[in-house]
């Protein structure tokens, strides 16, 4: 007899169940949850798909996100994160940005990621340049921060010592 699978002790059906809540941060939970779980949440495939088309941009990424670590070989993951790097909310195109760097650059369709980072260099939001330089230093793979994060000061973004290298989207 298999151990059903869980995350922080509700099981993957129910978390399946919180893609379809009238709350957008339900939404978003169930779809960072499956995420968790990663290859034994496949059952989810279908229905992270379908929130793929979630009228709510934060919620698209993360579940694009979470498709990406329960079935990375499907290809609607990075085409969804680099639609969002155009959204009007400068928070979901950071968050964004944030995820496509951690895809890796060995994930499928990455490089069409590149230029749309590259063009988030001039975005109004120092967040969104910070993660989309970051995001490039690691699809690119570079071990350094790029250059352009040296001249930001931590202090623009209203964080203190903890800085956006270590900081998570987990709590968007």
């Amino acid at each position: 007899m298999s151990a059903q699978v869980a995350y922080l002790g509700t099981s993957i059906a129910d978390w399946m169940a919180e893609l379809s809540s009238s709350d957008p941060l339900q939404r978003r939970l169930g779809a960072y949850a499956l995420g968790e779980i990663g290859p034994a949440a496949t059952e989810a495939m279908s229905d992270l798909a379908a929130t793929l088309q979630d009228p709510v941009g934060f919620v698209r990424v993360w579940a694009a996100a979470a498709l990406a670590r329960v079935a990375p070989s499907r290809g609607e993951s990075a085409p969804v994160l680099i639609a969002e790097l155009g959204n009007e909310l400068a928070f979901v195109r950071s968050l964004a940005a944030w995820h496509l760097g951690r895809l890796g650059p060995a994930f499928p369709g990455i490089e069409q990621a590149l230029l749309p980072l590259r063009q988030l260099a001039g975005d109004k939001d120092p967040s969104v340049r910070v993660e989309a330089a970051l995001a490039l230093g690691m699809l690119e793979e570079k071990g350094a921060p790029p250059p352009e994060l040296k001249s930001l000061s931590s202090s623009a973004y209203g964080v203190a010592s903890r800085g956006f290298v270590d900081a998570s989207p987990a709590t968007l």
